[in-house]
């Protein structure tokens, strides 16, 4: 969630979102948050792309430093080519979670599409973006993809655009269907709105993640997806596990929610005339789901959504097969490889 740091009147960063660093560390703690650990961010503009928000190691508490690059923000509001080159990156944000060996993810992937339209940031353009990085996006590495925005929810219903339930799990699908290995992650923006949290127009984002409470354990197990994205789902501290793989084209997975849910599952399978995007649910409602996967598939990610509201859901991160092939970006000298066994 975004602070505003004390920095010199001269520099440039969005100084209008975001709340004292004191003042959010201290609404993370309290209720209805109770966070163990936060990333604050500051949206820098290009003369100051390296300044990160203030981060903080306390024995109970972790603030992780962040930057939100805003490529359309640059030089106070007006779109001079931005950071990232090419149109098609025109409207992308990406958050970077710690400055080092932090990671990179693209923020609110629809938000210029469904919450405040604009011309060329639709998710088609970004989209188009990440498939084919420019120099300084392809550093940043992006690992992941913001599947639920907070603020993007709010917005939405206190606007002129009706409300309605619109995740980024169609962009996450996307990315995954065309190679691109990516997390899926779940936060707020600007949470501190008292509207935001007293009228419930949208629920907490947040990642549940196995980890010790400090910063360099944190990041390593997002870096290796080691944790899920929820917005008040709770899962069951061993959430998934193959219990079958005894053939090469046979597996029975189980998932485990803390309560009944709905449970769903995206897979990119074989149907006999290419790998097809197809959506599978459980029978019925029920803590565990036991799913057996036949045949050839490249990928297969669950997601959990509450009975009682349809905005109250967990992502876990995706499990590849032996048919994934990474994507690689048409200027890039790598080269593509058949995976040896399922990760």
């Amino acid at each position: 969630m975004h602070t505003v740091e004390p920095c010199d009147d001269s520099i440039a960063v969005d100084r209008i979102h975001g709340l004292d660093h004191d003042a959010v560390i201290q609404r993370s703690q309290a209720e209805p948050f109770c966070f163990d650990f936060v990333c604050t961010s500051v949206h820098p503009y290009l003369n100051n792309i390296e300044l990160f928000s203030r981060g903080e190691q306390r024995d109970d508490f972790v603030v992780i430093s962040g930057r939100e690059i805003q490529n359309n923000n640059i030089d106070d509001g007006a779109y001079l080519n931005g950071y990232f080159a090419g149109l098609h990156a025109r409207f992308l944000h990406v958050l970077s979670m710690g400055q080092v060996g932090g990671v990179s993810i693209c923020a609110h992937p629809n938000f210029f599409e469904t919450t405040f339209p604009r011309e060329g940031g639709e998710w088609s353009c970004l989209k188009q973006a990440l498939l084919n990085p420019c120099h300084r996006l392809a550093e940043l590495d992006i690992m992941g993809l913001e599947v639920y925005n907070g603020l993007s929810m709010l917005e939405e219903n206190a606007g002129a655009i009706p409300y309605f339930p619109h995740m980024g799990e169609p962009c996450w699908d996307d990315l995954l269907c065309e190679g691109v290995r990516c997390a899926g992650f779940a936060g707020n923006d600007e949470f501190y709105r008292e509207h935001y949290v007293y009228e419930n127009y949208a629920p907490l984002g947040f990642i549940m993640v196995e980890a010790a409470l400090n910063e360099a354990d944190i990041l390593r197990s997002v870096k290796s997806n080691r944790f899920y994205a929820s917005t008040g789902v709770l899962l069951a501290d061993t959430p998934l596990v193959i219990l079958e793989q005894t053939q090469i084209d046979h597996h029975v997975i189980r998932v485990t929610a803390q309560e009944a849910v709905q449970w769903k599952a995206m897979v990119q399978r074989d149907d006999g005339d290419g790998f097809e995007l197809v959506s599978l649910e459980a029978p019925g409602l029920g803590e565990q789901w036991e799913l057996t996967l036949e045949g050839r598939w490249k990928y297969i990610r669950f997601q959990a959504q509450s009975i009682n509201d349809p905005l109250h859901r967990a992502w876990l991160q995706p499990i590849y097969g032996l048919d994934w092939v990474d994507h690689v970006p048409p200027h890039a000298t790598l080269t593509t490889a058949r995976h040896d066994s399922t990760s």
